[in-house]
């Protein structure tokens, strides 16, 4: 067994050591210093208990490699465009669909989750149970920040970006860093070269493998990846019959939307960088190469298993846009996911947004937005 097989694990080096090359060497300064000598440890911390309980998976759990991912589903868009309002009512839909919460995405073993299926059964016996008190203390004080954008948290239902995150092969490095540009070979992953890709390929397979092992292999995956825009094709080559919901919003909504939510660390991590700054628009940039990446890969995919969403339905009306995609994506509706989702949605439609972004609150050219995605605006007519 080879412990460098990328089934096993997979990290770009070459991203984590521009990362400490912009922030120690070329632009520093020694809070930045500090920043990237904080990236390289946890990454590092990460990524060598993930390698190991990997590595463990194999000889604990080695029949993983025989689940076969049958029509996986998952739901992409440009970021803040309703994915995880689309994904938390797909969610409740428990005999159908396995998908990840934070934690499993960040540690993506099969060992691990048994270790804390473990401490949590005891957590459970003991009075006040404090572990699950500590999780929710560690969520407030990590994600707290995020409630009125994107609530999340180590135990809730979100994306699989943590994985790439650590592998290196992620936008959403921009978390940590205000020097997104200098990573701009990483907004669209199906186009680095072929052995990275073949190893990307290889590592989220057998990490989907693994997660259905551990949650359902008797189901279908439901993912959620906005950050997967620029991976549409790689998902197609890792599993022929994905079905694909592409959500679409109004880029003058989306993108100063977009922008706020990733940036929101930087007022701890980089309160110099001004709001109106280019660092800033630079996500507006990663934005616009996710639309026109999207509109070139859509017709790549089968009728059957690509379907387009605009933000403005599924808002307005949720459930019947829920019934829309599982009659296009021909998957079967239950009696008992019909009642979750009358429930679940009465309430969604109760709920009003505190929060709006705008385009001029990060100077962002909106002629300049529109010339480059006027395509989307005549497609899916949207006001200029």
């Amino acid at each position: 067994m080879n412990f460098l097989d990328a089934t096993i694990f997979y990290t770009r080096l070459k991203t984590h050591f521009r990362f400490i090359y912009l922030h120690c060497f070329k632009h520093f300064t020694i809070r930045r210093c500090i920043i990237g000598l904080i990236y390289i440890l946890s990454v590092f911390i990460v990524g060598l208990l993930s390698a190991v309980t990997r590595l463990l998976d194999e000889i604990l759990f080695p029949n993983y490699k025989n689940i076969i991912v049958k029509q996986p589903v998952f739901i992409i868009s440009n970021p803040r465009s309703g994915t995880t309002f689309l994904h938390r009512l797909m969610c409740l839909d428990e005999e159908k669909f396995v998908s990840n919460i934070m934690y499993q995405t960040i540690f993506p073993s099969i060992t691990f989750f048994r270790m804390i299926q473990f401490f949590n059964t005891i957590d459970k016996k003991i009075p006040g149970n404090p572990l699950h008190r500590l999780l929710n203390f560690i969520n407030q004080h990590f994600f707290g920040g995020w409630d009125d954008i994107h609530a999340t948290g180590f135990n809730k239902s979100e994306e699989d970006e943590g994985l790439h995150f650590v592998s290196g092969i992620s936008p959403s490095i921009g978390l940590a860093t205000p020097f997104l540009k200098e990573f701009s070979d990483l907004y669209i992953p199906d186009r680095l070269d072929v052995k990275t890709k073949e190893n990307i390929k290889n590592y989220y397979k057998a990490t989907v493998q693994r997660w259905m092992y551990a949650l359902g292999s008797n189901k279908l995956y439901l993912g959620k990846t906005v950050m997967s825009s620029g991976r549409l094709e790689m998902l197609h080559e890792i599993f022929p019959d994905v079905k694909i919901i592409f959500l679409i919003r109004n880029p003058y909504q989306a993108i100063p939307s977009f922008t706020s939510m990733f940036a929101e660390p930087w007022k701890v991590l980089h309160p110099d960088i001004e709001k109106t700054s280019e660092a800033y628009r630079e996500w507006g940039e990663l934005g616009i190469e996710y639309y026109k990446y999207f509109n070139l890969q859509k017709e790549n995919f089968k009728k059957e298993n690509f379907i387009t969403i605009p933000y403005t339905d599924l808002i307005a009306a949720p459930k019947d846009t829920v019934l829309k995609i599982y009659t296009q994506l021909k998957l079967e509706i239950s009696p008992a996911f019909l009642e979750k989702l009358d429930k679940a949605t009465e309430k969604a439609t109760r709920y009003n947004s505190k929060h709006s972004y705008t385009l001029d609150e990060y100077a962002f050219d909106k002629q300049h937005i529109y010339n480059e995605l006027k395509f989307i605006f005549e497609e899916y007519g949207f006001t200029q």
